[in-house]
């Protein structure tokens, strides 16, 4: 495995066994996405006095992080309180025109496999449940998005699904949304009042914060980390690079040597870990983000005749075939780009009416080496994303296995 032979540069905005499932914690109100505060906790603000299931909805919260933690064999992981309730949907309810609705899509663009398989996986549910979609692609600029949204907001689709790329296109969401059009925000979140109806991600607290405790406990509570995150400013690097350095400050014996920016590209994480090498050469640990940035690092550590240290990531098949037969330590938490499906669910049930939550949590899959030959897809592509629900004839179509 080389560096050349994986994608260079990795933006998400933003991989759950067979079957991505999710679990919908949900109370009772009729409030949208809340104030930045409430966000920040990634919940609702307003909903607060209006919630009046609130305790049973954190209980069922929890239980997301307790699946979480007991995957990779933690525990007395404390999970941050959000407010979690019901969107009153009525209002957008209506018939769909001639038998289909109209789902409008501003993705990220297919500018790498997660993303590729994100959209694919939208449309693959869409063509199931008998939608017509209309695409935009931001090709992983902001500002491209901005007028993406625009631009599907005036072909008035009944709703609308958005990877959100980054806050500037929070004012393009809150127009759609005063056109009456609900909006569903998928692998990511915006701050703020958004007006959006649900958020459907899998929280970033609960990703950085699983893969900080796993690699404290590796090292025994004492030891220096490196913390290596994607790109600068973008919500997933940001948030989880706030979540795991939250854990580590928690352990005194836990030394935070260096924060780097790998871009999600393994060339530019070979240049990063080979300084590293150079200036920390006992360094004990290194919390990743990104299975993509792992590469680079154990390309950099093999060429200069070293262990890799125990690290963490997201969960791709390239870095579990570069792993297969090593004594590398990791452990992975998967973001599934499936997760694309369920967003395009929430917005049928919001035109149907129904209630849905604000907040959709995604559950996924976190594993460590000991359990590399049940997640491996050695006649896989590099580029799956690992596990994957999606069905095999799509894989094969898509040249993924």
């Amino acid at each position: 495995m080389t560096v050349s032979s994986i994608a260079t540069h990795r933006r998400r905005a933003v991989t759950a066994a067979v079957g991505v499932s999710l679990l919908l914690v949900a109370a009772c109100s009729s409030q949208k996405e809340g104030s930045t505060s409430a966000a920040n906790s990634g919940g609702s603000g307003s909903a607060a006095s209006a919630c009046p299931n609130e305790q049973q909805a954190q209980e069922a919260y929890q239980k997301t992080w307790q699946a979480a933690e007991q995957q990779l064999g933690l525990s007395g992981i404390k999970a941050p309180p959000v407010k979690v309730c019901d969107v009153d949907t009525t209002k957008y309810k209506k018939p769909p025109k001639n038998g289909k609705y109209k789902i409008a899509f501003a993705a990220q663009g297919p500018t790498n496999s997660w993303a590729m398989e994100n959209e694919e996986a939208f449309k693959y549910q869409a063509q199931q449940k008998g939608v017509d979609v209309l695409y935009a692609s931001a090709n992983g600029d902001a500002t491209k998005q901005v007028d993406n949204i625009q631009q599907l907001a005036s072909q008035n689709p009944d709703a609308m699904v958005v990877v959100p790329m980054g806050p500037g296109i929070t004012g393009q969401v809150r127009a759609a949304v005063q056109q009456g059009i609900p909006v569903v925000l998928c692998a990511g979140r915006l701050e703020g009042d958004s007006g959006a109806v649900s958020t459907v991600a899998r929280s970033y607290e609960l990703q950085a914060t699983l893969l900080a405790e796993w690699l404290v406990k590796q090292l025994n509570g004492k030891g220096s980390v490196a913390m290596l995150s994607g790109i600068a400013g973008v919500p997933t690097a940001e948030f989880q690079k706030v979540a795991a350095a939250k854990v580590f400050a928690q352990h005194p014996g836990i030394q935070v040597v260096t924060k780097q920016y790998t871009d999600w590209s393994p060339t530019k994480a070979k240049t990063v870990a080979s300084n590293l090498v150079a200036q920390y050469p006992n360094l004990d640990g290194i919390w990743s983000d990104s299975g993509f940035s792992d590469l680079g690092v154990m390309e950099a550590y093999k060429q200069a005749g070293k262990q890799v240290p125990p690290l963490t990531g997201d969960s791709s098949n390239a870095f579990l075939k570069a792993v297969k037969g090593t004594n590398i330590k990791f452990a992975l938490s998967a973001f599934p780009p499936e997760q694309s499906q369920n967003c395009l669910d929430i917005a049928l049930d919001a035109l149907a009416g129904k209630p849905v939550p604000n907040i959709v949590n995604v559950e996924s899959a976190a594993y460590t080496n000991a359990e590399i030959d049940k997640y491996v897809r050695p006649e896989c592509s590099d580029n799956l994303w690992i596990p994957s629900s999606l069905p095999d004839s799509l894989l094969k179509k898509l040249k993924l296995c």
